[in-house]
């Protein structure tokens, strides 16, 4: 996206105006080596350095030509090292410098690193407090999955969002969606609800193309799932969900298998599935990740002698993988535990 916006938005060439900007490929060429010596993890990744090469700012994702160009504002505007501008904050703290800081450390991931600064910056500068709590919940967001933030701590934030003036229909229905996902991840299915039936009550009217359609879609497949209890219901819409021919295609396969095997509903189908995504792969990295999720859906199904089969299957063809090693063993402890 930014690389499409970037020659159309006069708001990034502004930006731009001023600075050398370098694209580098991380996956090519001398890319590799400069992804380890600047520790990317993701993409895209953007950093400001100096003449020194030392980085002044690094932020990671592309969220629009506004925020873009306030991060190369902040760089230009303070040409400190990130280094320095920690010293300086721990000296003296600005929103300024915890906006800076909060950016650099969800670049390496640490998301309650992320969260800690943004919040300090929004009590150190209330009128982009705003700004903060959408990043705030973002980075809670990731970091849930790690148990680094409860349900209730990202409800609150949540509902911070909820009433931010300005806040759009297509905005609520993403909240809604990311709120259902951590209410089933944190078994707190019926917190999620109400902003499940409000985001769909929201929907009505949308129209198909809309860039939140797909959530929506999503929703009510979350709706029939976890409100109505109606699997099959359920499992219609979500195929309703997969593009045209997805029985022929391994990887729309293998992602049908898995969310039916996370939702623990229509396991006979998803595991016939999943084969068939085995049987039609040419690839054996892809076909031993096919083979994972058929050992999961075994699992699920109380069949632990055939999840082993299946895994040792996988380790056969990716012998290097020591999550599938893992994953061997937890399923011999499952049928240990099984037969005990």
């Amino acid at each position: 996206m930014f690389a499409r916006e970037a020659s159309s938005s006069d708001i990034i060439k502004g930006a731009l105006a001023n600075v050398v900007f370098f694209k580098v490929d991380c996956e090519k060429g001398e890319g590799p080596a400069i992804a380890e010596k600047y520790s990317v993890r993701g993409y895209p990744t953007y950093y400001a350095v100096n003449a020194a090469g030392e980085p002044v700012e690094r932020w990671i994702g592309y969220d629009g030509p506004e925020a873009f160009a306030r991060a190369v504002a902040a760089a230009t505007r303070d040409t400190r090292t990130l280094v320095a501008k920690k010293e300086a904050f721990a000296k003296q703290p600005t929103a300024d410098l915890a906006l800076s800081l909060a950016n650099d450390v969800a670049t390496g991931y640490d998301w309650a690193g992320a969260v800690k600064y943004f919040k300090q910056a929004r009590e150190l500068d209330p009128a982009r407090a705003d700004e903060c709590t959408r990043n705030i919940f973002t980075y809670m967001f990731y970091g849930a999955d790690d148990g680094g933030f409860t349900f209730d701590e990202m409800k609150v934030e949540a509902d911070r969002l909820l009433a931010i003036n300005g806040t759009t229909r297509e905005d609520r229905i993403d909240l809604a969606s990311m709120i259902v996902q951590l209410a089933r991840k944190q078994d707190r299915v019926p917190d999620g609800v109400p902003y499940l039936e409000r985001a769909l009550a929201e929907a009505e009217g949308l129209p198909e193309d809309s860039p939140a359609a797909r959530t929506v879609r999503g929703l009510r497949v979350d709706h029939a799932l976890l409100v109505e209890k109606d699997i099959p219901k359920a499992v219609g819409l979500r195929k309703a969900m997969l593009p045209e021919n997805w029985e022929q295609d391994p990887k729309r396969l293998n992602q049908f298998a898995w969310w039916c095997c996370e939702n623990g509903i229509n396991l006979e189908e998803a595991e016939a599935l999943v084969m068939r995504a085995v049987e039609l792969s040419d690839n054996d990295a892809d076909r031993s990740n096919y083979l994972d999720t058929a050992a999961e859906v075994c699992l699920k199904r109380g069949n632990c002698e055939e999840a082993i089969a299946r895994i040792k299957q996988a380790i056969e063809l990716a012998p290097d993988r020591d999550y599938f090693k893992e994953q061997l063993a937890k399923f011999e402890a499952a049928l240990a535990q099984k037969k005990g």
